[in-house]
């Protein structure tokens, strides 16, 4: 955390300079707000650099190479559409390529993956699930649930923590949702840490009341990309 807040810190402290001092030396035909868009996608761009996260990579280069497109005269005039489109792909593709391996988690497929929606009893204290191309609803079933990794992509995916008992120091599941949508119904004693991160996508959950300090912790972390994460409790 403390890493991460230095790295801002010093984006935020570097893109402040940079805005000043396009208003003191030319930066030609390039306008206040393309330089404000290139600070916002820099920062989408620099940590997805980092973390490996493709659709957090390839689509502000998308945007950049617009922005650029009429003041480096050098470059090849493509369509706004066809570069989106070309992003996407390769986002998807490099994703799908060069997924993450997440060890001591028990992958479970449905029999119907790619469509139609799906339901699944899954009865595991580490679960591992995935939707594609379609949408599915999981059912966790665990007596001291430790972490968890749940992915989408081009679908729906529902997980319902209902019938769910942590591990008595908690527990941390793992969210990659990409240009799709995920809802989680998590019992509502629960003392929830969010820590999802978000590239052009949105993470919401109601208002509630403050759980007990000696609440059950499950802590979410993982990146939502262009698509959304809902929480609700129930």
């Amino acid at each position: 955390m403390k890493r991460r807040n230095i790295f801002w810190g010093i984006f935020l402290l570097l893109s402040a300079a940079f805005i000043i001092a396009s208003q003191i030396v030319s930066f030609g035909t390039i306008g206040v707000w393309s330089i404000l868009a290139t600070v916002f996608l820099a920062a989408i761009l620099i940590p997805s650099l980092i973390r490996l996260e493709f659709f957090g990579i390839f689509i502000p280069l998308a945007f950049l190479y617009m922005i650029y497109d009429a003041p480096f005269k050098q470059l090849p005039d493509i369509s706004p559409w066809i570069l989106l489109s070309a992003a996407v792909l390769l986002s998807a593709g490099f994703s799908i390529l060069f997924r993450k391996r997440h060890r001591r988690l028990k992958a479970v497929r449905c029999a119907v993956e790619n469509s139609g929606r799906t339901s699944e009893n899954i009865d595991d204290n580490n679960p591992y699930a995935r939707a594609s191309l379609g949408s599915s609803s999981k059912y966790l079933h665990a007596d001291a649930l430790q972490s968890g990794r749940f992915e989408a992509s081009l679908g729906e995916l529902e997980v319902y923590f209902d019938g769910v008992q942590l591990s008595p120091a908690g527990a941390e599941v793992s969210l990659d949702c990409s240009l799709a949508s995920m809802k989680l119904y998590i019992p509502k004693e629960w003392n929830v840490i969010d820590k999802i991160s978000s590239t052009l996508g949105e993470v919401s959950a109601p208002r509630r009341q403050t759980p007990a300090e000696d609440a059950p912790r499950l802590t979410l972390t993982g990146n939502v990309k262009l698509g959304s994460i809902e929480i609700h409790y129930i």
